[in-house]
């Protein structure tokens, strides 16, 4: 994560502020502390004050400058006491606040060491802070005053104006990564996402069978099998609200390590939320459903190199409640029947008119492509192992149906015998009788 902040110091006085040019005598003999200019204002009681060098401020450059601290969990602002004190205004911590809140106890300072300290905890809407993103993919700005004023807590039927002593901004990129940079670290596998709706993080896992279990997760820069398949699974963690859901609105392998770079040769895996329809070993088994979306695919290799893989994903973090987290089609939602085989080799495409990425890039890599002689052992290994279990079940009941009609049909048949036999024996039996009952006996005398 990257954190830009701008600091304005504001100290306004009690009276009009008019600079006046020309008068030069304030400044003679006036040595401003730590390498500060002299300027002469008649504003200010003495006739002049300091332009300050960075680091430094007061009319004097004698006190420390604010320094405001974007922080991934929380905004840190210190002031020194010393700048309200030269106003000559009443230097209780309780009167020093954010300005855009109700002065509520957790939006006032607190004083250490002369120091007088305020934090905004995340997600940074709290204490009156405002949070704009002027577009989707925009970084996010986060704004917020510190302010003096005695009214809060007046007893005493005192009139005062308010007094902002400083006016920041902090500006934090809507995605940012972990652990130190360099050109041999390892993949952006986790993200730390900020939102109008918190802090979160957004993880890409890689594993070796559909049980996407802990066991079988692949370690880092994994070695896999041309034929074997991948199964990638992209979480989001730190999710109170259960409407939100992450959603992989697209995913792609590429060459590069860098998921913008325009001359690297990428091959499309999820497209608009669903299966690349010209991959036909990709299959979406969740996505914008939960906190997990989860597909497969089929390891192969560039088909004019040898180049490891890296896989990106586009993801966003979606209200279900007030928005479309899924694609439509049965190639989005794990629906779509048995896929064949592609290529074990894929030409991959440069696709230097990609849609620039709006979302929230997540990746994974190096996958190295494991060679040899068993490729062809390895594909069929692979489709014995990726069954998918209603399948294997539909062909139970099937061959137990089949089964079963065999016997149902066994039994008639062998009724439908033992019927004819005894229609035989008994048409025998009246024909022996036929046959003796006709025959004439004739007796001759001697």
């Amino acid at each position: 994560m990257i954190y830009h902040h701008y600091v304005w110091i504001t100290l306004f006085l009690m009276t009009t502020v008019q600079q006046i040019q020309g008068q030069d005598d304030a400044c003679i003999g006036v040595t401003c502390n730590n390498k500060g200019t002299c300027v002469p204002n008649t504003a200010y009681s003495r006739g002049y004050w300091c332009e300050c060098d960075d680091g430094w401020a007061g009319q004097d450059c004698l006190h420390p400058e604010p320094t405001v601290q974007c922080g991934e969990d929380r905004i840190d602002v210190v002031i020194d006491k010393g700048l309200v004190q030269e106003l000559e205004i009443d230097d209780d911590v309780r009167f020093v606040y954010f300005g855009r809140s109700s002065a509520s106890s957790q939006c006032q300072a607190t004083e250490e060491n002369n120091l007088y300290k305020l934090s905004i905890q995340s997600p940074f809407t709290s204490c009156g802070t405002q949070a704009i993103q002027r577009n989707p993919g925009d970084d996010y700005t986060f704004s917020n005053t510190v302010v003096w004023n005695r009214e809060v807590h007046n007893t005493d039927n005192l009139i005062d104006r308010e007094l902002v002593l400083l006016d920041f901004k902090c500006i934090y990129e809507d995605t940012y990564t972990v652990g130190p940079v360099g050109p041999m670290d390892p993949e952006i596998s986790v993200l730390k996402v900020v939102t109008e709706n918190g802090k979160f993080e957004v993880r890409m896992r890689l594993f070796d069978d559909n049980s996407f279990t802990r066991e079988h997760e692949y370690s880092e820069s994994p070695t896999v099998a041309i034929g074997t398949y991948v199964y990638v699974q992209v979480e989001l963690d730190f999710a109170e609200d259960s409407d939100l859901v992450v959603t992989m609105d697209r995913c792609y392998a590429s060459q590069s390590r860098d998921p913008g770079d325009p001359i690297s040769t990428k091959h499309m895996l999820v497209v608009d939320r669903c299966a690349n329809p010209n991959d036909s070993t990709v299959q979406v088994r969740y996505n914008g459903e939960s906190t997990e979306s989860q597909f497969k695919f089929q390891m192969f290799k560039w088909r004019w190199s040898a180049d490891d893989i890296y896989l990106h994903c586009e993801v966003d973090i979606c209200n279900s409640a007030n928005e479309t987290c899924t694609g439509e089609g049965i190639d989005c939602k794990g629906l779509g029947g048995f896929r064949k085989k592609r290529a074990a080799e894929m030409e991959g495409e440069y696709i230097p008119s990609l849609t620039p990425h709006t979302g929230h890039i997540i990746s994974k890599g190096p996958i190295h492509v494991q060679f040899g002689d068993n490729l062809s052992k390895n594909l069929q290994s692979t489709d014995q192992q990726d069954v998918d279990t209603p399948i294997v079940a539909l062909g139970v009941i099937l061959g137990l149906i089949l089964v079963a009609l065999g016997i149902i049909a066994g039994v008639h048949f062998r009724k439908k015998q033992q019927l004819k036999s005894e229609l035989l024996r008994e048409e025998a039996e009246t024909a022996s009788n036929k046959r003796l009952t006709s025959l004439h006996f004739t007796t001759e005398s001697f």
